[in-house]
Protein backbone atom coordinates (compact mmCIF):
# COMPACT_ATOMS: atom_id res chain seq x y z
CA UNK A 1 0.00 0.00 0.00
CA UNK A 2 0.69 3.57 -0.77
CA UNK A 3 2.18 5.26 2.32
CA UNK A 4 3.10 9.32 2.64
CA UNK A 5 4.72 9.42 6.28
CA UNK A 6 7.14 12.02 6.85
CA UNK A 7 8.60 9.95 9.70
CA UNK A 8 8.28 12.67 12.26
CA UNK A 9 8.33 11.67 16.40
CA UNK A 10 5.45 11.24 18.47
CA UNK A 11 4.93 12.99 21.61
CA UNK A 12 3.33 11.11 23.95
CA UNK A 13 1.10 8.54 23.59
CA UNK A 14 -2.68 9.72 23.33
CA UNK A 15 -5.90 7.95 22.69
CA UNK A 16 -7.36 8.90 19.13
CA UNK A 17 -9.69 6.01 19.36
CA UNK A 18 -11.18 4.62 15.60
CA UNK A 19 -14.99 5.47 14.91
CA UNK A 20 -14.98 7.20 17.56
CA UNK A 21 -18.71 8.73 18.80
CA UNK A 22 -19.69 11.30 16.61
CA UNK A 23 -21.09 14.87 18.05
CA UNK A 24 -24.07 15.78 17.57
CA UNK A 25 -25.10 17.29 14.16
CA UNK A 26 -22.50 14.87 12.35
CA UNK A 27 -23.41 13.81 8.90
CA UNK A 28 -24.92 16.75 7.66
CA UNK A 29 -21.44 18.02 5.79
CA UNK A 30 -17.95 19.64 7.20
CA UNK A 31 -17.87 19.98 10.71
CA UNK A 32 -17.99 24.15 11.96
CA UNK A 33 -14.94 25.73 11.83
CA UNK A 34 -12.57 23.43 9.66
CA UNK A 35 -8.65 24.82 9.26
CA UNK A 36 -6.96 24.88 5.55
CA UNK A 37 -5.86 21.36 4.70
CA UNK A 38 -2.63 20.51 3.84
CA UNK A 39 -1.00 16.97 2.81
CA UNK A 40 2.66 15.81 3.33
CA UNK A 41 4.06 14.43 -0.17
CA UNK A 42 5.93 11.14 -0.60
CA UNK A 43 9.68 11.67 -0.64
CA UNK A 44 11.66 8.23 0.36
CA UNK A 45 11.68 7.45 -3.31
CA UNK A 46 13.90 7.79 -6.16
CA UNK A 47 11.70 9.07 -8.44
CA UNK A 48 10.25 12.63 -8.23
CA UNK A 49 7.14 11.34 -10.07
CA UNK A 50 4.84 9.98 -7.49
CA UNK A 51 5.38 13.37 -5.66
CA UNK A 52 4.87 15.73 -8.09
CA UNK A 53 1.55 13.20 -9.05
CA UNK A 54 0.32 13.62 -5.56
CA UNK A 55 0.72 17.21 -5.46
CA UNK A 56 -1.01 17.97 -8.82
CA UNK A 57 -3.70 15.80 -7.32
CA UNK A 58 -3.91 17.85 -4.18
CA UNK A 59 -4.86 21.12 -6.19
CA UNK A 60 -7.66 19.46 -8.62
CA UNK A 61 -9.14 18.57 -5.16
CA UNK A 62 -8.83 21.46 -3.91
CA UNK A 63 -6.59 21.16 -1.01
CA UNK A 64 -4.87 24.32 0.42
CA UNK A 65 -0.87 23.39 0.08
CA UNK A 66 1.17 20.63 -0.35
CA UNK A 67 4.38 20.05 2.26
CA UNK A 68 7.65 18.03 2.09
CA UNK A 69 9.85 17.24 5.46
CA UNK A 70 13.67 17.40 5.44
CA UNK A 71 15.47 13.78 6.17
CA UNK A 72 18.14 11.81 4.06
CA UNK A 73 17.10 8.34 5.35
CA UNK A 74 13.37 7.33 7.22
CA UNK A 75 13.65 8.28 10.63
CA UNK A 76 13.68 4.12 11.98
CA UNK A 77 13.87 2.53 8.52
CA UNK A 78 16.72 1.53 6.28
CA UNK A 79 19.63 3.90 5.94
CA UNK A 80 19.89 2.62 2.19
CA UNK A 81 16.53 3.93 1.82
CA UNK A 82 16.82 6.78 -0.35
CA UNK A 83 14.76 9.98 0.10
CA UNK A 84 14.15 13.00 -2.29
CA UNK A 85 16.06 16.26 -0.98
CA UNK A 86 13.64 18.61 0.90
CA UNK A 87 14.20 22.07 -0.64
CA UNK A 88 14.81 20.49 -4.00
CA UNK A 89 11.80 18.20 -4.26
CA UNK A 90 9.85 21.67 -3.02
CA UNK A 91 11.31 23.69 -5.85
CA UNK A 92 10.13 21.17 -8.71
CA UNK A 93 6.50 21.26 -6.54
CA UNK A 94 6.50 24.67 -6.60
CA UNK A 95 7.12 25.06 -10.63
CA UNK A 96 4.65 22.41 -11.43
CA UNK A 97 1.46 23.67 -9.47
CA UNK A 98 2.36 27.12 -8.81
CA UNK A 99 0.49 30.42 -10.93
CA UNK A 100 1.35 33.49 -12.42
CA UNK A 101 1.29 36.05 -9.38
CA UNK A 102 -1.90 37.77 -9.41
CA UNK A 103 -4.24 34.79 -10.46
CA UNK A 104 -6.30 33.54 -7.52
CA UNK A 105 -6.80 30.37 -6.55
CA UNK A 106 -2.88 29.46 -5.51
CA UNK A 107 -2.10 26.30 -3.61
CA UNK A 108 0.84 26.92 -0.60
CA UNK A 109 3.45 25.21 -1.08
CA UNK A 110 5.60 24.90 2.38
CA UNK A 111 8.06 22.65 4.34
CA UNK A 112 7.16 20.63 7.31
CA UNK A 113 9.49 21.20 8.90
CA UNK A 114 13.15 22.13 7.63
CA UNK A 115 15.40 21.65 9.97
CA UNK A 116 17.99 24.61 11.16
CA UNK A 117 21.08 23.68 11.22
CA UNK A 118 21.29 21.59 7.76
CA UNK A 119 21.80 25.20 5.64
CA UNK A 120 23.27 28.45 7.02
CA UNK A 121 19.78 30.73 7.86
CA UNK A 122 20.53 33.16 4.88
CA UNK A 123 20.73 30.48 2.05
CA UNK A 124 17.51 29.34 3.93
CA UNK A 125 15.71 32.54 3.38
CA UNK A 126 17.11 32.93 -0.17
CA UNK A 127 15.49 29.14 -0.87
CA UNK A 128 12.27 30.16 0.06
CA UNK A 129 12.17 33.60 -1.78
CA UNK A 130 13.41 31.25 -4.97
CA UNK A 131 10.62 28.68 -3.85
CA UNK A 132 7.78 31.39 -3.69
CA UNK A 133 9.10 33.30 -7.31
CA UNK A 134 8.24 29.63 -8.73
CA UNK A 135 5.11 29.22 -6.72
CA UNK A 136 3.69 32.96 -7.02
CA UNK A 137 3.39 32.93 -3.80
CA UNK A 138 5.15 32.82 -0.96
CA UNK A 139 6.31 29.26 0.67
CA UNK A 140 5.53 28.40 4.36
CA UNK A 141 8.48 27.27 5.78
CA UNK A 142 7.76 25.38 9.14
CA UNK A 143 11.12 25.24 10.64
CA UNK A 144 12.54 23.13 13.82
CA UNK A 145 15.87 22.41 15.45
CA UNK A 146 15.49 18.59 15.10
CA UNK A 147 15.96 16.01 17.93
CA UNK A 148 18.26 13.05 18.57
CA UNK A 149 16.58 10.87 16.09
CA UNK A 150 18.39 13.21 13.79
CA UNK A 151 22.11 12.81 15.20
CA UNK A 152 23.42 10.02 13.28
CA UNK A 153 21.44 11.13 10.28
CA UNK A 154 23.42 14.72 10.09
CA UNK A 155 26.83 13.18 10.73
CA UNK A 156 26.38 10.25 8.18
CA UNK A 157 25.87 13.51 5.33
CA UNK A 158 28.79 15.17 7.14
CA UNK A 159 26.47 17.78 8.89
CA UNK A 160 26.94 19.16 12.11
CA UNK A 161 24.71 18.27 15.35
CA UNK A 162 24.72 20.40 18.22
CA UNK A 163 23.86 19.99 22.00
CA UNK A 164 20.05 21.25 22.65
CA UNK A 165 21.40 24.83 23.16
CA UNK A 166 23.25 25.25 19.88
CA UNK A 167 20.60 23.79 17.86
CA UNK A 168 18.03 26.06 19.65
CA UNK A 169 20.28 28.78 18.42
CA UNK A 170 20.24 27.67 15.37
CA UNK A 171 16.84 27.60 14.92
CA UNK A 172 16.17 31.08 15.91
CA UNK A 173 18.59 32.46 14.03
CA UNK A 174 16.67 30.59 11.00
CA UNK A 175 13.28 32.23 12.21
CA UNK A 176 15.05 35.65 12.47
CA UNK A 177 16.73 34.98 8.75
CA UNK A 178 13.14 33.78 7.30
CA UNK A 179 11.35 36.91 8.76
CA UNK A 180 13.97 39.17 7.17
CA UNK A 181 13.78 40.41 3.35
CA UNK A 182 15.92 38.02 2.50
CA UNK A 183 13.08 35.66 2.60
CA UNK A 184 10.54 37.97 0.53
CA UNK A 185 7.66 37.30 2.52
CA UNK A 186 7.83 33.88 3.50
CA UNK A 187 5.61 32.13 6.40
CA UNK A 188 7.47 31.08 9.10
CA UNK A 189 6.21 27.96 11.66
CA UNK A 190 8.16 26.89 14.68
CA UNK A 191 7.64 23.18 14.87
CA UNK A 192 7.97 21.26 17.91
CA UNK A 193 5.55 20.30 21.07
CA UNK A 194 8.70 21.36 23.94
CA UNK A 195 8.43 25.06 25.13
CA UNK A 196 11.11 26.72 23.53
CA UNK A 197 9.15 26.17 20.19
CA UNK A 198 5.47 27.97 21.45
CA UNK A 199 7.90 30.44 23.12
CA UNK A 200 10.29 31.07 19.88
CA UNK A 201 6.71 30.68 18.12
CA UNK A 202 5.46 33.64 20.27
CA UNK A 203 8.15 35.79 19.89
CA UNK A 204 8.92 35.71 16.47
CA UNK A 205 6.99 33.39 13.89
CA UNK A 206 3.53 33.61 12.11
CA UNK A 207 2.47 29.99 13.78
CA UNK A 208 3.36 27.46 16.15
CA UNK A 209 3.19 23.61 14.55
CA UNK A 210 2.09 20.79 16.50
CA UNK A 211 2.95 16.99 15.51
CA UNK A 212 0.37 14.58 16.58
CA UNK A 213 -1.62 16.65 19.15
CA UNK A 214 -5.43 16.02 20.23
CA UNK A 215 -6.94 19.00 20.25
CA UNK A 216 -6.76 19.64 24.43
CA UNK A 217 -2.68 20.15 23.72
CA UNK A 218 -3.08 21.69 20.50
CA UNK A 219 -5.25 24.43 22.42
CA UNK A 220 -2.66 24.21 25.39
CA UNK A 221 0.19 25.10 23.17
CA UNK A 222 -1.12 27.52 21.43
CA UNK A 223 -2.42 29.28 24.94
CA UNK A 224 1.71 29.29 25.70
CA UNK A 225 2.75 30.70 22.37
CA UNK A 226 0.11 33.50 22.51
CA UNK A 227 1.35 34.12 25.94
CA UNK A 228 4.85 34.35 25.18
CA UNK A 229 3.57 37.17 21.83
CA UNK A 230 1.96 39.02 24.51
CA UNK A 231 5.16 39.50 26.25
CA UNK A 232 7.43 40.26 23.75
CA UNK A 233 5.22 42.85 22.68
CA UNK A 234 3.25 41.55 19.78
CA UNK A 235 -0.64 40.85 19.70
CA UNK A 236 -1.21 37.42 20.37
CA UNK A 237 -3.67 36.83 17.99
CA UNK A 238 -1.21 37.80 14.91
CA UNK A 239 0.25 33.96 16.42
CA UNK A 240 -1.78 31.33 14.80
CA UNK A 241 -1.80 27.60 15.43
CA UNK A 242 -1.56 24.75 12.69
CA UNK A 243 -1.18 20.86 13.29
CA UNK A 244 0.47 18.22 11.53
CA UNK A 245 -0.25 14.62 11.81
CA UNK A 246 -0.63 11.00 10.85
CA UNK A 247 -4.04 10.51 9.24
CA UNK A 248 -5.84 7.48 7.93
CA UNK A 249 -9.23 7.29 6.36
CA UNK A 250 -10.73 4.91 4.91
CA UNK A 251 -14.66 4.41 3.11
CA UNK A 252 -15.90 2.49 6.39
CA UNK A 253 -15.00 2.28 9.85
CA UNK A 254 -14.68 -1.62 9.76
CA UNK A 255 -12.00 -1.36 7.08
CA UNK A 256 -9.92 1.83 8.76
CA UNK A 257 -9.69 -0.41 12.08
CA UNK A 258 -8.40 -3.37 9.71
CA UNK A 259 -5.88 -0.72 7.70
CA UNK A 260 -4.79 0.50 10.76
CA UNK A 261 -4.05 -2.79 12.76
CA UNK A 262 -2.23 -3.76 9.68
CA UNK A 263 0.12 -0.71 9.78
CA UNK A 264 0.18 -0.22 13.21
CA UNK A 265 1.53 -3.79 13.92
CA UNK A 266 5.43 -3.51 13.93
CA UNK A 267 5.26 -0.10 15.04
CA UNK A 268 5.50 1.62 18.71
CA UNK A 269 1.97 1.66 20.32
CA UNK A 270 2.48 5.76 21.07
CA UNK A 271 2.53 6.32 17.25
CA UNK A 272 -0.18 4.14 16.61
CA UNK A 273 -2.07 5.64 19.25
CA UNK A 274 -1.74 9.11 17.86
CA UNK A 275 -2.83 8.23 13.93
CA UNK A 276 -6.23 10.40 13.45
CA UNK A 277 -7.72 7.34 11.81
CA UNK A 278 -11.67 6.40 10.74
CA UNK A 279 -14.23 6.80 7.90
CA UNK A 280 -14.28 10.29 6.61
CA UNK A 281 -16.79 11.91 8.62
CA UNK A 282 -14.99 10.77 12.04
CA UNK A 283 -11.72 11.89 10.82
CA UNK A 284 -13.34 15.63 9.93
CA UNK A 285 -14.45 15.67 12.84
CA UNK A 286 -11.44 15.62 14.39
CA UNK A 287 -10.18 17.61 12.29
CA UNK A 288 -13.08 20.21 13.05
CA UNK A 289 -12.20 19.56 16.61
CA UNK A 290 -8.52 20.72 16.16
CA UNK A 291 -9.36 24.01 14.36
CA UNK A 292 -12.18 24.54 16.97
CA UNK A 293 -8.88 24.62 19.28
CA UNK A 294 -7.18 27.25 17.36
CA UNK A 295 -5.65 25.06 14.28
CA UNK A 296 -5.51 27.22 11.41
CA UNK A 297 -3.93 24.70 9.28
CA UNK A 298 -4.14 20.53 9.88
CA UNK A 299 -1.79 18.95 7.25
CA UNK A 300 -2.32 15.33 7.07
CA UNK A 301 0.50 12.70 6.49
CA UNK A 302 -1.78 9.99 4.87
CA UNK A 303 -0.53 6.44 5.96
CA UNK A 304 -1.58 3.13 6.17
CA UNK A 305 -3.58 2.77 2.87
CA UNK A 306 -3.60 4.46 -0.57
CA UNK A 307 -3.14 8.21 -1.04
CA UNK A 308 -4.61 8.47 -3.44
CA UNK A 309 -7.94 7.10 -2.56
CA UNK A 310 -7.50 9.22 1.15
CA UNK A 311 -7.21 12.82 -0.75
CA UNK A 312 -9.99 11.66 -3.03
CA UNK A 313 -11.95 11.12 0.41
CA UNK A 314 -10.86 13.82 2.63
CA UNK A 315 -11.36 16.40 0.08
CA UNK A 316 -15.06 14.80 -0.90
CA UNK A 317 -15.98 15.11 2.72
CA UNK A 318 -14.76 18.39 3.37
CA UNK A 319 -16.63 19.98 0.53
CA UNK A 320 -13.09 21.51 -1.28
CA UNK A 321 -14.07 23.02 -4.14
CA UNK A 322 -11.43 22.16 -6.44
CA UNK A 323 -9.60 23.42 -8.87
CA UNK A 324 -9.15 23.41 -13.05
CA UNK A 325 -6.33 20.47 -13.86
CA UNK A 326 -3.05 21.47 -14.33
CA UNK A 327 -1.98 21.07 -18.23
Amino acid sequence: MAVDNPGHASPPSATLPVGAPRTAGSGSGPPAGLPTLGLTLPQFSTDPGPALAASRDAHRLGFGGVFVFDHMWPLGGPRTRAALECWTLLAAVAAEVGRPPGRPGAMRVGTLVTRAGVRAPALVARMAATVGELAGVPPIVGVGRGDLANREENLAFGLPFGDVAERSAALAATVVALRGPLAAGAEVWVGGVGPGARELAGRLADAWNGWALTPEELAAGLADARRAAEAAGRDPAAVAGTWGGQVLVAPERAEAEARLARWGADRPPAEVARVVAGDPDTVLDRLGALGQAGAAWCVAATVGGPAAEMRALLAAAAGLPGRPEIS
